[in-house]
Protein backbone atom coordinates (compact mmCIF):
# COMPACT_ATOMS: atom_id res chain seq x y z
CA UNK A 1 0.00 0.00 0.00
CA UNK A 2 1.14 3.76 -0.54
CA UNK A 3 0.62 6.61 1.12
CA UNK A 4 -1.21 8.12 -2.00
CA UNK A 5 -4.00 5.00 -1.98
CA UNK A 6 -3.91 5.00 2.12
CA UNK A 7 -4.89 8.93 1.90
CA UNK A 8 -7.59 8.10 -0.94
CA UNK A 9 -9.05 4.72 1.56
CA UNK A 10 -9.70 7.46 4.01
CA UNK A 11 -10.27 10.89 2.32
CA UNK A 12 -7.46 12.93 3.54
CA UNK A 13 -4.85 14.78 2.07
CA UNK A 14 -1.39 13.63 2.30
CA UNK A 15 -0.99 16.82 4.73
CA UNK A 16 -3.66 15.37 6.93
CA UNK A 17 -2.51 15.14 10.75
CA UNK A 18 -2.87 12.48 13.17
CA UNK A 19 -6.01 13.61 14.86
CA UNK A 20 -7.58 14.59 11.14
CA UNK A 21 -6.47 10.72 10.18
CA UNK A 22 -7.62 9.36 13.79
CA UNK A 23 -11.20 11.00 13.32
CA UNK A 24 -11.44 10.00 9.89
CA UNK A 25 -10.77 6.97 10.67
CA UNK A 26 -12.81 6.13 13.63
CA UNK A 27 -16.08 7.48 11.55
CA UNK A 28 -15.07 5.22 8.43
CA UNK A 29 -15.07 2.05 11.10
CA UNK A 30 -18.47 3.14 12.60
CA UNK A 31 -19.75 3.09 9.07
CA UNK A 32 -18.46 -0.64 8.74
CA UNK A 33 -19.73 -1.94 11.98
CA UNK A 34 -22.28 -4.46 11.31
CA UNK A 35 -25.05 -2.45 13.64
CA UNK A 36 -24.36 0.07 10.63
CA UNK A 37 -26.15 -1.31 8.38
CA UNK A 38 -28.95 0.94 7.10
CA UNK A 39 -25.59 3.79 6.38
CA UNK A 40 -23.97 0.83 4.31
CA UNK A 41 -26.79 0.31 1.76
CA UNK A 42 -27.63 4.05 1.51
CA UNK A 43 -23.76 4.67 0.20
CA UNK A 44 -24.39 1.73 -2.38
CA UNK A 45 -27.79 3.97 -3.46
CA UNK A 46 -25.80 6.35 -4.22
CA UNK A 47 -23.08 4.93 -6.17
CA UNK A 48 -20.32 4.82 -3.77
CA UNK A 49 -17.60 2.54 -3.33
CA UNK A 50 -18.31 0.41 -0.02
CA UNK A 51 -14.91 0.16 1.88
CA UNK A 52 -14.24 -3.16 4.25
CA UNK A 53 -12.89 -3.02 7.52
CA UNK A 54 -9.58 -4.86 6.81
CA UNK A 55 -8.61 -2.10 4.13
CA UNK A 56 -9.46 1.08 6.67
CA UNK A 57 -7.92 -0.68 9.61
CA UNK A 58 -4.54 -0.92 6.93
CA UNK A 59 -4.73 2.18 5.61
CA UNK A 60 -4.86 3.83 8.90
CA UNK A 61 -1.91 1.70 10.21
CA UNK A 62 0.06 3.01 7.00
CA UNK A 63 -0.46 6.69 7.87
CA UNK A 64 0.05 6.16 11.74
CA UNK A 65 2.79 3.98 10.99
CA UNK A 66 4.69 7.25 9.22
CA UNK A 67 4.30 10.09 11.83
CA UNK A 68 6.91 10.22 14.48
CA UNK A 69 4.18 10.09 17.53
CA UNK A 70 3.95 6.18 16.38
CA UNK A 71 7.52 5.12 17.59
CA UNK A 72 8.35 2.05 17.32
CA UNK A 73 5.39 1.14 14.70
CA UNK A 74 7.06 3.48 12.21
CA UNK A 75 10.32 1.56 11.87
CA UNK A 76 8.47 -2.00 12.35
CA UNK A 77 6.25 -0.59 9.10
CA UNK A 78 8.79 1.01 7.15
CA UNK A 79 11.37 -2.06 7.04
CA UNK A 80 9.03 -3.92 5.02
CA UNK A 81 8.00 -1.81 2.90
CA UNK A 82 11.32 0.38 2.68
CA UNK A 83 13.73 -3.08 1.43
CA UNK A 84 10.37 -4.57 -0.37
CA UNK A 85 11.05 -7.58 1.59
CA UNK A 86 8.25 -9.75 3.46
CA UNK A 87 10.59 -10.56 6.10
CA UNK A 88 8.86 -13.89 6.49
CA UNK A 89 5.30 -12.12 6.69
CA UNK A 90 2.51 -13.30 4.56
CA UNK A 91 3.12 -12.24 0.99
CA UNK A 92 -0.07 -10.46 0.53
CA UNK A 93 -1.09 -9.52 4.38
CA UNK A 94 -4.40 -8.39 5.31
CA UNK A 95 -2.91 -7.97 8.80
CA UNK A 96 0.52 -6.58 8.97
CA UNK A 97 2.35 -8.92 10.98
CA UNK A 98 4.30 -12.22 10.96
CA UNK A 99 2.75 -15.49 11.06
CA UNK A 100 3.66 -19.03 12.41
CA UNK A 101 2.30 -21.24 9.50
CA UNK A 102 2.95 -24.46 11.72
CA UNK A 103 -0.02 -22.54 13.75
CA UNK A 104 -2.89 -25.22 14.76
CA UNK A 105 -6.14 -22.98 13.78
CA UNK A 106 -5.90 -19.56 12.17
CA UNK A 107 -7.40 -17.09 14.55
CA UNK A 108 -9.29 -13.68 14.15
CA UNK A 109 -7.74 -10.44 14.75
CA UNK A 110 -10.11 -8.14 16.49
CA UNK A 111 -10.95 -3.99 16.26
CA UNK A 112 -12.75 -1.89 18.53
CA UNK A 113 -15.50 -0.27 17.16
CA UNK A 114 -15.60 3.63 18.85
CA UNK A 115 -18.30 6.02 18.66
CA UNK A 116 -18.29 9.76 18.64
CA UNK A 117 -16.77 10.53 21.76
CA UNK A 118 -14.05 7.73 21.78
CA UNK A 119 -16.37 5.26 23.62
CA UNK A 120 -15.60 1.77 22.81
CA UNK A 121 -19.14 0.47 21.17
CA UNK A 122 -17.69 -3.39 20.92
CA UNK A 123 -15.44 -5.51 18.57
CA UNK A 124 -15.96 -6.98 14.98
CA UNK A 125 -12.80 -9.02 13.09
CA UNK A 126 -11.21 -7.51 10.20
CA UNK A 127 -9.07 -10.39 9.56
CA UNK A 128 -7.74 -14.07 9.83
CA UNK A 129 -5.01 -15.40 9.73
CA UNK A 130 -1.95 -17.60 11.97
CA UNK A 131 -1.00 -14.29 12.48
CA UNK A 132 1.27 -13.94 15.65
CA UNK A 133 0.69 -11.12 18.39
CA UNK A 134 2.53 -7.57 18.27
CA UNK A 135 2.47 -5.26 20.53
CA UNK A 136 0.45 -2.96 18.38
CA UNK A 137 -3.02 -5.52 18.40
CA UNK A 138 -4.80 -5.00 21.61
CA UNK A 139 -3.89 -7.87 24.10
CA UNK A 140 -7.43 -7.99 25.69
CA UNK A 141 -9.08 -8.41 22.31
CA UNK A 142 -6.40 -11.12 21.48
CA UNK A 143 -7.73 -12.82 24.33
CA UNK A 144 -10.85 -12.94 23.61
CA UNK A 145 -9.57 -14.03 19.99
CA UNK A 146 -8.15 -17.29 21.61
CA UNK A 147 -11.32 -17.79 23.40
CA UNK A 148 -13.67 -17.55 20.61
CA UNK A 149 -10.93 -20.62 18.61
CA UNK A 150 -11.26 -22.65 21.40
CA UNK A 151 -14.65 -22.28 21.68
CA UNK A 152 -15.19 -23.43 17.52
CA UNK A 153 -12.78 -25.89 18.33
CA UNK A 154 -14.84 -27.53 20.88
CA UNK A 155 -17.89 -27.01 19.33
CA UNK A 156 -16.46 -29.14 16.13
CA UNK A 157 -15.84 -31.69 18.66
CA UNK A 158 -18.91 -31.61 20.41
CA UNK A 159 -21.22 -31.96 16.95
CA UNK A 160 -19.75 -35.04 16.30
CA UNK A 161 -20.85 -36.68 20.03
CA UNK A 162 -23.36 -39.65 19.87
CA UNK A 163 -26.09 -38.83 21.41
CA UNK A 164 -26.49 -40.91 24.34
CA UNK A 165 -22.35 -41.82 24.52
CA UNK A 166 -21.66 -39.53 27.21
CA UNK A 167 -23.97 -41.73 29.46
CA UNK A 168 -21.62 -44.76 29.99
CA UNK A 169 -18.82 -41.61 30.85
CA UNK A 170 -20.78 -39.64 33.30
CA UNK A 171 -23.52 -42.01 35.00
CA UNK A 172 -25.31 -38.92 36.04
CA UNK A 173 -27.91 -37.61 33.87
CA UNK A 174 -30.94 -35.28 34.68
CA UNK A 175 -33.94 -36.57 34.55
CA UNK A 176 -36.09 -34.59 32.35
CA UNK A 177 -35.24 -34.27 28.80
CA UNK A 178 -38.17 -33.68 27.00
CA UNK A 179 -38.06 -29.92 26.30
CA UNK A 180 -34.58 -29.43 25.40
CA UNK A 181 -32.18 -32.50 24.45
CA UNK A 182 -28.81 -30.13 25.02
CA UNK A 183 -30.16 -30.06 28.92
CA UNK A 184 -29.96 -34.32 29.17
CA UNK A 185 -26.06 -33.65 28.89
CA UNK A 186 -25.06 -33.51 32.72
CA UNK A 187 -23.43 -31.20 34.72
CA UNK A 188 -19.82 -32.57 35.43
CA UNK A 189 -19.43 -32.62 31.55
CA UNK A 190 -20.18 -28.61 31.05
CA UNK A 191 -17.30 -28.36 34.09
CA UNK A 192 -14.98 -30.78 31.52
CA UNK A 193 -15.57 -28.54 28.81
CA UNK A 194 -15.19 -25.36 30.66
CA UNK A 195 -11.61 -26.66 32.42
CA UNK A 196 -10.68 -27.69 28.95
CA UNK A 197 -11.02 -25.05 26.89
CA UNK A 198 -9.42 -23.09 29.32
CA UNK A 199 -6.28 -25.02 28.77
CA UNK A 200 -7.04 -25.25 24.84
CA UNK A 201 -6.66 -21.22 25.05
CA UNK A 202 -4.13 -21.27 26.60
CA UNK A 203 -2.14 -23.27 24.14
CA UNK A 204 -3.27 -21.71 21.37
CA UNK A 205 -2.39 -18.22 22.79
CA UNK A 206 1.32 -19.74 22.98
CA UNK A 207 1.55 -20.32 19.61
CA UNK A 208 0.73 -16.72 18.99
CA UNK A 209 3.52 -15.36 20.89
CA UNK A 210 7.16 -14.77 20.32
CA UNK A 211 8.39 -14.32 23.68
CA UNK A 212 11.90 -13.87 22.75
CA UNK A 213 10.81 -11.46 20.56
CA UNK A 214 8.32 -9.99 22.59
CA UNK A 215 10.59 -9.43 25.75
CA UNK A 216 12.88 -6.89 24.01
CA UNK A 217 9.16 -4.86 23.38
CA UNK A 218 8.11 -5.28 26.76
CA UNK A 219 10.67 -4.93 29.66
CA UNK A 220 13.28 -2.14 28.70
CA UNK A 221 15.86 -3.01 31.65
CA UNK A 222 18.24 -5.32 29.50
CA UNK A 223 21.76 -6.29 30.36
CA UNK A 224 24.60 -9.06 29.83
CA UNK A 225 26.76 -11.34 32.11
CA UNK A 226 29.90 -12.04 31.57
CA UNK A 227 28.89 -15.05 29.11
CA UNK A 228 27.29 -12.83 27.08
CA UNK A 229 23.46 -14.35 27.94
CA UNK A 230 20.84 -11.73 28.30
CA UNK A 231 19.45 -10.75 31.30
CA UNK A 232 16.44 -9.36 32.02
CA UNK A 233 14.61 -7.30 34.64
CA UNK A 234 10.94 -7.97 34.90
CA UNK A 235 8.71 -6.11 38.34
CA UNK A 236 6.48 -8.63 39.39
CA UNK A 237 3.99 -9.52 42.69
CA UNK A 238 3.97 -12.25 44.68
CA UNK A 239 0.33 -13.60 44.97
CA UNK A 240 0.44 -14.24 48.27
CA UNK A 241 -1.26 -17.60 49.84
CA UNK A 242 -2.34 -16.66 53.02
CA UNK A 243 1.32 -17.38 55.18
CA UNK A 244 3.76 -15.36 56.45
CA UNK A 245 5.25 -12.67 53.91
CA UNK A 246 8.58 -12.48 52.57
CA UNK A 247 11.65 -10.79 54.11
CA UNK A 248 12.36 -7.28 52.26
CA UNK A 249 15.64 -8.95 50.04
CA UNK A 250 14.75 -12.13 50.92
CA UNK A 251 15.76 -14.31 48.26
CA UNK A 252 12.75 -16.83 46.52
CA UNK A 253 13.08 -20.16 44.72
CA UNK A 254 10.58 -21.90 42.73
CA UNK A 255 8.47 -24.23 44.09
CA UNK A 256 6.61 -25.63 41.76
CA UNK A 257 4.98 -25.09 38.35
CA UNK A 258 1.24 -26.28 38.08
CA UNK A 259 -1.72 -25.15 36.03
CA UNK A 260 0.60 -22.22 34.86
CA UNK A 261 1.80 -20.95 37.80
CA UNK A 262 4.78 -20.95 39.32
CA UNK A 263 4.72 -21.39 42.63
CA UNK A 264 7.98 -19.56 45.60
CA UNK A 265 9.26 -21.16 48.20
CA UNK A 266 11.64 -19.26 50.77
CA UNK A 267 14.95 -20.12 51.95
CA UNK A 268 13.11 -22.88 54.77
CA UNK A 269 11.03 -24.39 52.11
CA UNK A 270 7.89 -22.92 52.90
CA UNK A 271 5.75 -22.11 49.99
CA UNK A 272 4.40 -18.14 50.04
CA UNK A 273 2.28 -18.12 47.11
CA UNK A 274 2.86 -17.76 43.14
CA UNK A 275 3.97 -15.26 40.92
CA UNK A 276 2.60 -12.91 39.12
CA UNK A 277 2.77 -9.66 36.62
CA UNK A 278 1.20 -6.35 37.00
CA UNK A 279 1.01 -6.73 32.95
CA UNK A 280 -0.98 -9.70 32.04
CA UNK A 281 1.19 -9.80 28.44
CA UNK A 282 4.17 -11.07 30.84
CA UNK A 283 1.98 -14.19 32.70
CA UNK A 284 1.81 -15.21 28.34
CA UNK A 285 5.59 -14.94 27.32
CA UNK A 286 7.48 -15.63 30.92
CA UNK A 287 5.42 -18.32 32.29
CA UNK A 288 5.78 -20.39 28.58
CA UNK A 289 9.65 -19.93 28.99
CA UNK A 290 10.14 -21.43 32.37
CA UNK A 291 7.55 -24.24 31.38
CA UNK A 292 9.66 -24.82 28.20
CA UNK A 293 12.93 -24.71 30.53
CA UNK A 294 14.04 -22.46 27.84
CA UNK A 295 14.93 -19.47 30.66
CA UNK A 296 16.42 -18.99 34.25
CA UNK A 297 15.06 -16.86 37.10
CA UNK A 298 16.34 -15.51 40.03
CA UNK A 299 13.27 -13.59 42.40
CA UNK A 300 13.73 -11.55 45.29
CA UNK A 301 11.50 -9.79 47.55
CA UNK A 302 11.22 -5.91 46.95
CA UNK A 303 9.52 -5.06 50.29
CA UNK A 304 6.96 -5.70 53.09
CA UNK A 305 3.13 -6.54 51.51
CA UNK A 306 0.95 -2.86 52.27
CA UNK A 307 -2.10 -5.30 51.91
CA UNK A 308 -2.39 -8.81 52.75
CA UNK A 309 -2.86 -10.22 49.53
CA UNK A 310 0.05 -9.08 47.15
CA UNK A 311 3.89 -8.42 47.44
CA UNK A 312 6.12 -6.36 45.07
CA UNK A 313 9.09 -8.78 43.58
CA UNK A 314 12.42 -8.23 41.74
CA UNK A 315 12.83 -10.62 38.76
CA UNK A 316 15.80 -11.23 36.93
CA UNK A 317 15.44 -13.54 33.69
CA UNK A 318 18.31 -15.31 32.27
CA UNK A 319 17.74 -16.43 28.66
CA UNK A 320 20.89 -18.84 28.17
CA UNK A 321 22.81 -19.02 24.99
CA UNK A 322 21.33 -17.56 21.44
CA UNK A 323 17.72 -17.25 21.13
CA UNK A 324 16.23 -18.27 18.07
CA UNK A 325 12.73 -17.46 18.50
CA UNK A 326 9.92 -18.83 17.44
CA UNK A 327 7.57 -21.12 19.14
CA UNK A 328 7.88 -24.66 20.28
CA UNK A 329 7.22 -27.58 18.08
CA UNK A 330 5.22 -29.71 20.60
CA UNK A 331 2.56 -27.47 21.07
CA UNK A 332 0.26 -28.98 18.15
CA UNK A 333 0.94 -32.38 19.73
CA UNK A 334 -0.30 -31.03 23.00
CA UNK A 335 -3.36 -29.59 21.77
CA UNK A 336 -4.11 -32.59 20.23
CA UNK A 337 -3.71 -34.55 23.05
CA UNK A 338 -5.80 -32.34 25.36
CA UNK A 339 -8.75 -33.04 22.34
CA UNK A 340 -7.81 -37.12 22.22
CA UNK A 341 -8.69 -36.76 26.53
CA UNK A 342 -11.16 -34.58 26.00
CA UNK A 343 -13.58 -36.84 23.49
CA UNK A 344 -12.52 -39.95 25.58
CA UNK A 345 -13.83 -38.32 28.91
CA UNK A 346 -16.87 -37.19 27.31
CA UNK A 347 -17.80 -40.01 24.79
CA UNK A 348 -16.93 -38.01 21.64
CA UNK A 349 -16.43 -40.60 18.71
CA UNK A 350 -14.41 -40.09 16.09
Amino acid sequence: MTEHEACKILGVSPEAGQDVIKKRYRELMRRVHPDAGGRQEEEKRQGCRHLQAQEINRAYSFLKGRAPQAGGMAGRRGDGRGKGKTGGRNESPSWDAPVNVHAYREREVLQYAEGHGGEVLGSFCISKGRYLWTVEEDFPLFLLGMYRCSKQILDEEDAVRPRDAARAVSGVWKTDFSRDPASSRPERSAGLRSRVQAELAYLLAQQFIDGTVLLGKLVKERTEDAAGMEIYFIPAMLERSGGPAAKNGEVLYPSRLQKHRLYLKNREGRELGYLSFADDRLYYVVIPMLEQRSAQVKIRAAEKPEGKKYQNLELWLRLPGKQNGGMPENLNLQIEKLLADYREQSGICK
